[in-house]
């Protein structure tokens, strides 16, 4: 063997041994460099509000990070200057890129909007560089993630929005109802409240199958429907898709209950102020966030009429869902993601607070609260000896779409909305009132919407060309 390639032999060995170094360690730290010695840093964050930041963020960051200066431009900033006129995503856009953000708290909506705006860093690289943990998040919210981020990760997320169905479990015993189960449908939801007949006509006694939280009878019954997640117009906003089975069934279950007064529409007592509806004891059923649990120990404490409330034995189920689609919710969504923007020249300070915010150390303060449910469930602790099992059960829908979103991608007239809960509150309440049957106000009902996407299409485009 010449001696002249033994050394590149070497070399190549040698090569050999540093690819299986850096492929057992993960090869460089991270795309990003890393923060200065002395940890100084500094980062502009996008949040609601200062004080909120601080106290739910800021202040724990700040102990593991001192050296990194923290500044919060507050969101009420970018909602003041926005006119009825404006496209809230483009002026969103402008907003950020302004303030020099280099972090963004977003909800579910912007999240899509501002990543396929190119304007937030792309986080899968540094994410598999630094073995950062994203397993054990809520199951389908990193799926949910990526599907949002069109098969990319551009921000990671803290907490999440669930909801779940809470039952009086002595008002099933009292009245010998089998209780709620998991990922029943709207339908088997709304026949076990039928069940619960009040036969007192005296407001302060009386107890309905479910509660409404103190909705409009056309709101709660559109969110039954987001539930089920039945669509109201179809994705192009052309046609009005309430003609369905689903649909037909929903109203007709949800008119009988209106009609025999078994859901309280009517949320205001005699005294002015609100009943407390689920939390006082008066309904069978109730739809509600972890928040509510707190409600039930206020409503122990202070009834309608100053005095306490009787304390009543509860549990709580998933919300009704899709019976073709019984694992997931619409009504589970994200509620606070922090993105790295693509123009922050503080990127790595970014970075290094976003993995700490989303990271184990704080889902282990957020999983002892009441006021947010923790990303990666594996923290989320019992609340009040119950388990929140039911919170976080059901996985993020795909691919569903509000009304507001699919008026919006189609610029459609937001008038439309206005007009839906407008003429379907007339149509429960002529119910109601016995003034027509559930079957006719209900025929009656689709023409008068269709013609009303129609008006609201027409108004949109000329909204639209107007902008231009």
């Amino acid at each position: 063997m010449s001696s002249w390639t033994r050394p590149w032999k070497l070399v190549v060995v040698l090569s050999l041994v540093v690819s299986l170094l850096a492929a057992c360690t993960g090869g460089s730290k991270s795309e990003l460099p890393e923060l200065p010695e002395n940890g100084a840093g500094k980062i502009t964050i996008m949040h609601y509000g200062e004080e909120q930041f601080m106290s739910e963020f800021g202040n724990t960051f700040s102990v593991k990070f001192p050296e990194i200066e923290l500044e919060v431009v507050e969101m009420q900033d970018y909602f003041q200057s926005l006119k009825p006129e404006d496209d809230g995503d483009k002026k969103l856009v402008e907003f950020i890129k302004n303030k020099k953000i280099d972090v963004a708290m977003l909800n579910q909506d912007n999240y899509e909007s501002l990543s396929s705006a190119g304007v937030l860093y792309k986080l899968d690289t540094i994410i598999q560089d630094e073995k950062y943990l994203i397993d054990d998040f809520a199951p389908g919210v990193m799926d949910l993630i990526r599907e949002k981020g069109g098969n990319a990760i551009y921000g990671l997320p803290t907490s999440f929005n669930s909801q779940v169905l809470f039952y009086n479990a002595d008002l099933f015993k009292k009245h010998g109802v089998d209780p709620p189960t998991n990922k029943m449908s709207v339908t088997q939801v709304l026949d076990l409240a039928k069940r619960f007949d009040s036969k007192s006509k005296d407001e302060k006694d009386r107890i309905y199958g479910i509660h409404t939280g103190y909705w409009s009878l056309a709101d709660y019954l559109l969110y039954l429907g987001e539930a089920a997640n039945m669509q109201i117009i179809d994705q192009k906003a052309e046609k009005v898709v309430m003609d369905s089975d689903a649909w037909k069934t929903l109203f007709f279950d949800y008119a009988e209950l209106v009609k025999s007064g078994k859901i309280n529409v009517n949320d205001q007592n005699a005294n002015g102020g609100y009943d407390p509806g689920f939390a006082g004891g008066k309904s069978a059923l109730g739809i509600g966030q972890q928040w509510t649990i707190e409600q039930m120990k206020y409503a122990t404490r202070y009834g309608p009429d100053g005095k306490p409330g009787k304390p009543f034995e509860w549990g709580m189920v998933t919300v009704p869902v899709d019976p073709a689609n019984p694992d997931e919710s619409s009504l589970v969504e994200l509620s606070e993601i922090f993105a790295v923007t693509n123009d922050s020249p503080n990127k790595r300070a970014a970075w290094e607070f976003i993995k700490f915010s989303a990271g184990p150390e704080m889902a282990r303060i957020n999983g002892r609260s009441t006021r947010k449910l923790t990303a990666r469930t594996k923290y989320q602790k019992e609340i009040n000896g119950k388990s929140m099992e039911a919170f976080t059960m059901l996985r993020p829908a795909k691919n569903s779409y509000s009304v507001y979103e699919t008026l919006n991608k189609n610029d459609v007239s937001g008038d439309f909305h206005s007009t839906l809960t407008m003429k379907l509150n007339e149509a429960l309440t002529a119910v109601k009132d016995g003034k027509k049957s559930a079957e006719q106000a209900y025929a009656d009902l689709l023409p008068e919407l269709q013609k009303a996407l129609g008006e609201a299409k027409q108004k949109g485009a000329k909204e639209k060309a107007k902008k231009k």
